[in-house]
């Protein structure tokens, strides 16, 4: 029986594959300023874009009957593929061009990748909890993940030796059951009370971050899990990293609950026919997306950094460049899609 497909993963995946590929341009010019400010630290603003995918995965991969087997065999093939393909690609351009990067090492290109994979591995575990679970069970993990969260983050800031071990909890799991958990969970709000509550949940945290970012609050600066215990990682796992993704994941899920009110021409838009098959071509090409836009970003770096934009310059030019990046990579994951052989190394789903 085929799924019915959600429109507003779709719309997360849209978003979040956005973002990815702004912060990406951000850190092209990690050091530019305007009015004293660094232009680096409104990459606040886009930081929830690995967190969504993860959420994504728990909303559309748990609480389904699985076989081991044919699950990491469809799950890992379609991810390791493209990953390789696209590996190729960019280990070949960069020599081409003379260009050194880091991540020419396979085990450091495309940091996501592995993220997923080890989430992939898990899943058919954590799948048997979630099965067997209410969720007000499932909210106890939930509360784990989020005081590991604090916890971590307080006793890293401060420096204070400890042996907890929570780290099980304050991982890509915990981001994968909250998504399914708020794929689920009714709030007994209205569709309009739940929009503006996201709204204002995501402009506080991200307010917070960018704070963070310029040092004004240092303990709420992104604690990532290169910052912690558990393995190197750019994941972040800050409670205001949470707090972030998950308003994100609501406003968008309730966007499309919108059937009346002062938010419901927003449904319409989205609903209208251009606007949602390009919400979902690039909702199916964000994973290639993801892969290839190394590539322009780097050229940006090599070729457009070394022009020694002003601080306004910048805080024009990344908008406007991940912008261009973003329908540059669209555009070539839907060519590669339709190219014989290559559409299944496309990372075009």
């Amino acid at each position: 029986m085929e799924r019915v497909r959600l429109q507003y993963i779709d719309l997360l995946k849209f978003f979040a594959i956005f973002s990815i590929i702004a912060l990406h341009v951000f850190l092209v010019w990690p050091k530019a300023k305007v009015m004293g400010i660094k232009v680096y630290s409104l990459s606040s603003i886009v930081r929830f874009g690995v967190p969504v995918f993860i959420m994504i995965s728990g909303a559309l991969l748990l609480n389904r009957d699985i076989e081991i087997g044919s699950f990491l065999k469809k799950r890992i093939n379609r991810i390791t593929y493209p990953f390789l393909f696209f590996y190729i690609i960019t280990f070949i351009f960069i020599a081409l061009t003379n260009h050194t990067h880091e991540q020419q090492n396979i085990f450091a290109f495309r940091w996501y990748f592995w993220t997923i994979l080890g989430v992939y591995l898990s899943i058919p575990i954590i799948n048997k909890y979630i099965q067997h679970s209410s969720l007000k069970e499932i909210e106890y993990f939930i509360y784990i993940f989020i005081f590991a969260s604090i916890f971590y983050q307080f006793t890293y800031f401060f420096e204070i030796k400890q042996y907890f071990y929570l780290t099980l909890f304050l991982s890509p799991l915990g981001y994968l059951v909250l998504g399914y958990y708020l794929s689920k969970k009714d709030f007994n709000l209205s569709t309009s009370k739940m929009i503006v509550i996201s709204i204002i949940l995501f402009i506080l945290s991200t307010s917070i971050k960018i704070c963070g970012q310029l040092g004004y609050i240092p303990i709420t600066e992104n604690f990532v899990a290169s910052q912690s215990v558990i393995l190197s990682s750019w994941l972040d796992v800050s409670f205001i990293g949470i707090l972030q993704a998950a308003s994100f994941f609501l406003l968008c899920k309730s966007i499309y609950e919108a059937s009346k009110g002062i938010f419901s021409p927003i449904k319409k838009f989205l609903e209208s026919n251009i606007i949602s098959k390009f919400v979902l071509s690039v909702s199916r090409a964000s994973y290639g997306m993801y892969l290839i836009n190394l590539i322009p970003t780097v050229i940006v770096y090599y070729y457009i950094q070394p022009m020694n934009l002003t601080g306004s310059q910048v805080f024009l030019a990344i908008p406007l460049i991940s912008i261009i990046i973003f329908l540059v990579s669209w555009i070539i994951i839907v060519i590669l899609c339709k190219i014989p052989y290559i559409k299944y190394v496309s990372g075009y789903s």
